[in-house]
């Protein structure tokens, strides 16, 4: 089973950023979106 230090739910406007910042910041993110990133 894969560990993370963060999930992030929705990769829209939101979600996203939030991911790479704490991706860039070094914590293993699970980034869970159903349909295609980014967002409308």
């Amino acid at each position: 089973m894969e560990k993370f230090d963060i999930a992030v739910i929705g990769g829209g406007q939101g979600g996203l950023p939030a991911a790479h910042m704490a991706a860039n910041l070094g914590a293993k993110v699970a980034l869970i979106e159903m349909r295609e990133v980014g967002g409308t």
